[in-house]
């Protein structure tokens, strides 16, 4: 295709998002479907031709998807000289998908035991590699991460945002806000959305009930004031019998690159009926009225983090401590919502404010992940002076300004007090106005941590860990994280 038409192409696309945008502001739901492909197998060169193949079945519609590449996959395809394979996903929306997917030791396997700071540090070391070979090959930067399988890790945000990676776009229950899109570490999450991730399988009536399944979570998303979509393949799986990392790489096998075994091929009529099938689905959300494929660089513009665009008011500050004496966790605003953990940096503010010049008025809200560890030893009753709860305020911000993390321990007269604890009991002083006299100790829970999943077996279920594979620590890590956790709220219902 020439630069000329692909410089209408953009046109084109852009006059779409326009119209799109003034049809969703109009107050008419918007529902957008994202399509993304997990492009991963650098074994069997057939899965190159697969996932060119649907690149150009894309471009041919005027409409992208989104490539989630893994950094080997990029080198071999430079490797084996296809430059067709490259042009043709350059064309659409590439994003990243982990240095080596399901050669061990896993983003999972390697953070397992390390605490916040070295899994931080290891992810960025050993994914940073490959995202700087996707971004020599293709030219840009990914548009969003998600995990290889199921090997998520709550490290990996810190790392993403160090990227400049805004979007965790993927499938995984670690982590769930009500099966909606939210907010966690700073990093927007579409993850786990219910009834609205559907594909289709390689059958005529198989398509016909993903689209049947498709028309129905549309009007639903419609009723709710709009939403969005979820549709994921992997361009191999189009083409083989099994998937090329369980071949080689299950229940913890790690063979050298010697002994890798390409996975079974489909024959031909099974490969032309695979993608004959996703062809269909495809036109038939194309064609669906009222339906915009958006990609992964596009989302974050429709889900803004709109609590930062300007200083949280004095109502705000009341509205929050007046909701953390109900529960510890997300507070709305009024389509701006705070996490337990910016809640708890402004009502630090708030209390921190020198007392001979106090007066109610606006803060500018700051960011900072959740705490690094669990303290072993607090207190749980007691009363303080109001100096000395102040003295505690302003601590908590130098650290959380200085380490980017709210602190695991919160010390106040000298004496432990858990970071739930504190920010119940600043909660009740702005609440009620005290600037003065002593202050009671109040105790609170972390109601945000209901949002992330215990050790359970079910979330080491990939078929490449090894047998028993489990990591308690790193989910406790994970529930730390919590206090970052609140909804996304789509631009046109703001």
């Amino acid at each position: 295709m020439s630069a000329s038409r692909w410089r209408l192409t953009g046109v084109f696309l852009a006059c779409l998002f326009i119209c799109a945008s003034s049809w969703a502001a109009s107050g008419n739901p918007a529902v957008y479907v994202t399509f993304w492909f997990d492009t991963e197998d650098f074994i069997l060169p057939q899965a190159d031709d697969a996932a060119k193949r649907l690149a150009e079945m894309f471009a041919e519609r005027n409409v992208q998807a989104t490539f989630k590449i893994v950094g080997e996959k990029a080198r071999v395809l430079e490797e084996r000289a296809r430059d067709d394979v490259i042009l043709a996903l350059a064309k659409n929306d590439i994003a990243y998908h982990s240095t080596y997917h399901s050669v061990h030791p896993t983003p999972s396997e390697y953070c397992r035991d390390l605490d916040w700071q070295e899994g931080v540090a290891e992810f960025t070391r050993r994914e940073g590699v490959g995202l700087d070979i996707l971004r020599r090959v293709f030219g840009v930067n990914a548009s969003c991460y998600g995990q290889p399988g199921g090997s998520w890790t709550p490290q990996s945000y810190a790392a993403l945002r160090a990227f400049d990676i805004p979007l965790y776009l993927d499938v995984t229950s670690h982590v769930n806000l009500n099966d909606r899109p939210f907010w966690y570490c700073g990093v927007l999450n579409i993850l786990e959305l219910g009834d609205c991730v559907i594909r289709t399988g390689w059958t005529g009536e198989e398509v016909k009930q993903a689209c049947t399944r498709f028309d129905r979570a549309h009007e639903k998303l419609r009723r709710e004031g709009g939403g969005i979509i979820s549709i994921f393949y992997h361009p191999c799986e189009f083409v083989h019998r099994q998937f090329w990392d369980g071949v080689n790489f299950a229940r913890g096998a790690n063979p050298p690159r010697s002994e890798w075994k390409l996975p079974p091929l489909k024959s031909p009529p099974e490969q032309e009926q695979a993608f004959a099938a996703f062809e269909t689905y495809l036109d038939h959300i194309v064609r669906h009225p009222a339906t915009r494929l958006v990609t992964a660089r596009e989302i974050p513009s429709l889900y803004p983090d709109r609590v930062y665009s300007h200083p949280l008011t004095e109502a705000d500050i009341q509205t929050i401590a007046t909701a953390f004496q109900q529960s510890l966790t997300y507070v709305d605003l009024g389509g701006r919502v705070v996490s337990a953990a910016e809640g708890l940096l402004t009502l630090s503010a708030s209390v921190a404010q020198s007392d001979a010049t106090y007066r109610p008025n606006e803060l500018t809200l700051e960011f900072a992940y959740g705490p690094a560890s669990t303290p072993q030893r607090f207190i749980t009753e007691g009363t303080f002076t109001w100096g000395a709860i102040q003295d505690a305020a302003r601590e908590l911000l130098q650290i959380a300004r200085e380490a980017k993390l709210l602190p695991s321990v919160v010390w106040v007269a000298g004496r432990p007090v858990r970071p739930e604890d504190f920010a119940v009991t600043l909660a009740s002083v702005v609440a009620s106005g005290q600037r003065s006299g002593r202050v009671p100790l109040h105790r609170g829970e972390l109601e945000a941590k209901k949002y992330v999943a215990d050790n359970a077996p079910r979330l080491w279920g990939w078929i490449i860990f090894p047998e028993g594979f489990n990591a308690p620590r790193m989910m406790e890590i994970a529930r730390l994280q919590a206090w970052t956790i609140k909804p996304a709220i789509l631009r046109s219902q703001n």
